[in-house]
């Protein structure tokens, strides 16, 4: 059973202790986690990790949710409601060239 997390604003005056006593609540979400990697074994850094919800009327029809981008270590991770089926789509776009980048952080106008 998972729990959830418990926050406890704290202030002490020099001088002061203070002995906590923290009663966890259940949490009902689940968690969906991992991580990312290239047939090499690298991790994906920025990978594009889309979560997707199927669609019960029509299994080939799949409801964006949300994304997340992977760490500098592959990772990612969602907050997710057990009782819904999900699927999960991963993206990476390697860029070409040195050109290629420079050309992605500018506006279009930029080059008139």
């Amino acid at each position: 059973m998972l729990y959830k997390l418990h926050r406890t604003d704290i202030k002490l005056n020099q001088g002061e202790e203070l002995d906590l006593s923290i009663v966890l609540k259940p949490e009902k979400r689940s968690a969906i986690h991992g991580t990312v990697r290239f047939p090499n074994g690298e991790p994906a850094k920025n990978a594009i990790v889309k979560l997707f919800k199927k669609d019960n009327n029509d299994p080939c029809k799949l409801i964006p949710i949300t994304f997340t981008y992977t760490d500098e270590y592959g990772q990612f991770l969602f907050g997710v409601d057990s009782s819904i089926d999900f699927i999960i789509k991963v993206f990476f776009y390697k860029l070409e060239n040195e050109h290629s980048r420079r050309l992605e952080e500018y506006n279009i106008e930029d080059f008139d």
